[in-house]
């Protein structure tokens, strides 16, 4: 005699999906408080406190000035001579020896890149340029 047995069909696993969404908003929520988030800081610069003579206008010998300029297709040239960003540095050094009273003015022309114009600032402090002016090329 024959014997028929009958398996029952095992049903296929199930994950309940409703707490998921509860998981994901909670790590979300999390990461968000925990994460320390950056602040642009832009150019930092010291700027001088404002004194009671600041609408004087100041006149400076030809020989103390430094011209630094960037023109519209990111050429720099200092007191009119081509210069390259690597080279900025030293030079400026060079005058310094020279002149302690140099003053240092950059012009960057307003479609000129933001790189450039940052570039040739961290040459000119990084050859310790204590006086400077930055003002923009007009059109």
């Amino acid at each position: 005699m024959a014997v028929n047995l009958k398996r029952k069909k095992e049903g296929v696993a199930e994950i309940n999906m409703a707490s998921i969404s509860d998981i994901v908003f909670l790590l979300l929520i999390f990461f968000m408080v925990a994460t320390i988030f950056n602040q642009e800081l832009g150019l930092p610069m010291i700027l001088p406190a404002k004194t009671d003579a600041q609408n004087q206008e100041i006149k400076i010998k030809q020989s103390n000035v430094a011209d630094l300029k960037i023109d519209e297709f990111n050429q720099i040239t200092l007191d009119g001579v081509p210069i390259r960003v690597n080279q900025i540095e030293n030079e400026l050094k060079r005058r310094l020896r020279a002149n302690s009273k140099l003053v240092v003015i950059l012009s960057t022309h307003p479609k000129a890149k933001y790189g450039t114009m940052v570039a040739v600032l961290d040459e000119i402090r990084l050859a310790q340029c204590r006086r400077m002016s930055i003002k923009m090329l007009k059109v």
